[in-house]
């Protein structure tokens, strides 16, 4: 029963070693900086009308969008742009996808929620997060090999 537990936590460690090696949540698509610039303008043009200038939205017409890069990865989100969602149309066809790509951008990168941008700044900060995994992690199969070596000492296997 021993020699379980012990491998059980030493292949759980290694799995959120695995895990914390893996791309966080608030990474999910390639928002580019430089295409911020451009994609205002597109911003401007194209979905401010509905959704303010500030991303607040506008009653009746489009929905707020601070935080949306908190709501759902890049992909989603491109192709709400392209195919439309709900009340908004799709812009598929009105827009080439680099300047759907730039909007994106835009929108994601400056329609920040605040309190969600100061939790990840605070785990970036702290190094908590991924690195608090890895930790944990490796903490944990270093914890079950030692208890494994140990049982096979103690019982001569």
């Amino acid at each position: 029963m021993k020699r379980i537990f012990a491998m059980t936590l030493a292949l759980s460690g290694l799995l959120l070693v695995v895990v914390a090696g893996s791309a966080p949540a608030s990474a999910q698509g390639a928002d580019d900086p430089a295409q911020v610039a451009q994609g205002q303008v597109v911003f401007e043009l194209s979905c401010a009308g509905c959704h303010g200038d500030d991303g607040a939205g506008v009653t009746g017409a489009g929905r707020p969008l601070t935080g949306i890069a908190n709501q759902g990865d890049r992909a989603v989100h491109i192709d709400s742009i392209t195919t439309g969602k709900g009340g908004m149309p799709a812009f598929g066809e009105r827009l080439s996808s680099d300047e759907i790509e730039q909007a994106a951008s835009y929108v994601r990168l400056t329609f920040v929620d605040e309190a969600a941008a100061t939790a990840d700044e605070e785990l970036a900060r702290t190094g908590a997060g991924s690195a608090g995994l890895a930790v944990v992690g490796v903490t944990m199969v270093t914890g079950g090999m030692y208890l494994v070596t140990w049982n096979r000492r103690r019982t001569g296997m």
